[in-house]
């Protein structure tokens, strides 16, 4: 199984996604490490093909957990909003009914859940295979 270190989460997440500091709003390293055992709780690294792609999904899961306590903390709510216009601008996002229902609802609720989602599905589907051959009766 696939795990993380906070650098390499800090690295992968470097453009501005997350602040990071030791004041709050800054996310510590404590809040990462949070929500990487939280993800961990749940995912499956042998799921996946090569140790890049877990580390990728981890990664992935870990931040959408820490949205999670970041929006919790401060009293947001986790649904996403899915339309939005200011100043003669306007936004409406839609987001797949598989992501929407059943165990995969949850995920769906920030941005980095959908991105785990999307690179998880493939491998959460499952192949079917047919093999010729026959029975010797």
């Amino acid at each position: 199984m696939c795990t993380i270190t906070i650098e390499e989460f800090k690295n992968l997440f470097d453009r501005g996604q997350f602040y990071y500091g030791l004041e709050v709003p800054g996310i510590r390293d404590k809040d990462i490490l949070e929500a990487l055992n939280e993800a961990l709780n749940i995912f499956n690294g042998d799921l996946y093909p090569d140790d890049e792609t877990c580390k990728r999904a981890l990664s992935y899961l870990t931040a959408h957990f820490l949205i999670l306590d970041i929006d919790g903390a401060s009293g947001q709510s986790i649904y996403n909003v899915s339309s939005r216009s200011a100043g003669g601008i306007s936004e409406s996002l839609s987001i797949p009914l598989w992501m929407q229902e059943g165990d995969f609802a949850m995920y769906a609720t920030t941005f980095f859940g959908q991105k785990y989602l999307m690179l998880s599905k493939p491998f959460l589907d499952g192949a079917v295979f047919v093999v010729s051959g026959a029975t010797t009766f």
